[in-house]
């Protein structure tokens, strides 16, 4: 009895509610699901962040994995139990004795209730009552010279469906901890490829065999910048057979059985470069010349001379250095960098993410149903009573909200 009266506590249940938003503020704050050396760089042991945070703190509590760790989950499933233990102990009797009708029997009763009012008796003084009642909307019932009348039991059944509605969220929010996967992909165009390099994956999940092809890769500009990056896909049976296609952009992904294939990146892999005298197509690779730019360098050597080629975004032209380094020239696609080579085109390659995650869906419902739960919660519940006693009518009334609304309600029924 001791443990279910902790638990239907309202400020365990508080004190619970308020570690789970701590720890999921930590997981909007620090990044999720990188490798350790990423956090080593980030969060040095020499410099903490608020003189505390560093990557061993990170690592050892888990915060590079917040969502996915035992304790985390544990704070879910606390609040869980505490939620249903609530609802069975106390929003269920609420709710059972809202709809049971109690007559009061005695005057000494009313003199209890916030409203109430003495009136005497006049001819059909109780039909009127009856019928201004029954206008309000308020369901009647009748005992000889006893009345009792109730409304708004919505009111009294939404905090139940809070509760579930929150339960609803939880269970979502477990499922996706142990049913989940996180892959990246960087594909050329024209490139198939199976879901094989998952960055994360649930406990409990199984990789989908899907088949995917990137039909075709570009870019938009807009005042002569990249504004906007696509990448054609199509989705193909076992035996090639394409089943869907869909151009995707950022924030526009394509979903197929509960997988979501976002735009996220891109790269260049290489070039095409023809050699004139013997009418021939060679791909060089490309070399990123710095992790944070968007600058590529190549090489090309003939028989006299080296030349250092540099590509910067996906533009049609490129940088030409000579073996000293000293800058030559610049030449779009298509030219002739001296007379032996050409380059023709630039061989990109586009970043797929792709996520999968079944509980986006249960968490969307049990959000859904808290948002009109709350607000139906706030209706009032309002019980009347009459009690009629040789010459004088008993007239209370008491409700848990809108006690203006109530007021006015009094004053129509004595008009």
């Amino acid at each position: 009895r001791q443990i279910i009266k902790i638990l239907t506590d309202l400020k365990f249940a508080l004190a619970v509610l308020l570690a789970i938003a701590i720890a999921s503020s930590f997981g909007s704050v620090i990044e999720q699901d990188e490798n350790i050396l990423f956090y080593q760089q980030n969060y040095p042991l020499d410099k903490p962040i608020y003189g505390f945070i560093n990557s061993n703190l990170i690592l050892f509590l888990g915060l590079d994995h917040i969502y996915r760790t035992w304790w985390f989950l544990l704070l879910l499933f606390i609040l869980g139990i505490s939620l249903i233990s609530c609802t069975i102990t106390r929003q269920f009797p609420v709710l059972k004795s809202s709809k049971d009708y109690l007559f009061k029997k005695e005057k000494k009763a009313f003199f209890n209730l916030p409203f109430f009012v003495n009136i005497k008796n006049n001819y059909y003084i109780r039909e009127i009552l009856l019928l201004k009642i029954q206008k309000l909307n308020f369901y009647i019932y009748q005992n000889k010279n006893l009345i009792y009348g109730y409304k708004g039991l919505v009111g009294r059944i939404s905090p139940i469906l809070v509760h579930f509605s929150l339960i609803i969220i939880l269970i979502g929010s477990s499922i996706g901890a142990f049913q989940n996967f996180k892959a990246q992909e960087v594909l050329p165009k024209g490139e198939f490829f199976h879901i094989q390099n998952p960055i994360r994956v649930g406990w409990f999940t199984k990789l989908p065999n899907i088949n995917i092809r990137v039909n075709d890769f570009w870019e938009k500009k807009k005042k002569k910048k990249i504004h906007q990056f696509y990448s054609n896909l199509s989705i193909l049976d076992n035996y090639g057979t394409e089943i869907k296609e869909q151009t995707i952009s950022v924030n526009n992904p394509l979903r197929y059985k509960n997988v979501d294939i976002y735009q996220s990146d891109w790269n260049l892999l290489g070039i095409r470069v023809e050699k004139i005298k013997e009418n021939k197509i060679y791909e060089f690779p490309l070399f990123s010349l710095n992790k944070t730019s968007r600058s590529w360098i190549t090489w090309i050597k003939d028989n006299e001379k080296n030349y250092s080629l540099i590509f910067d975004q996906l533009r049609q032209t490129f940088l030409v250095y000579d073996d000293k380094g000293n800058f030559l020239k610049e030449s779009n696609l298509g030219q002739i960098i001296n007379q032996e080579y050409r380059v023709c085109d630039i061989l990109p390659s586009t970043g797929l993410l792709l996520k999968y995650d079944p509980s986006i869906g249960i968490i969307y419902f049990g959000f859904g149903l808290l948002m009109v739960t709350t607000g139906l919660s706030y209706l009032p519940y309002t019980q009347l009573w009459v009690f009629h006693q040789h010459k004088n009518f008993w007239l209370g009334g008491i409700t848990n909200r809108g006690k203006i609304q109530l007021e006015i309600e009094f004053e129509n029924l004595l008009r």
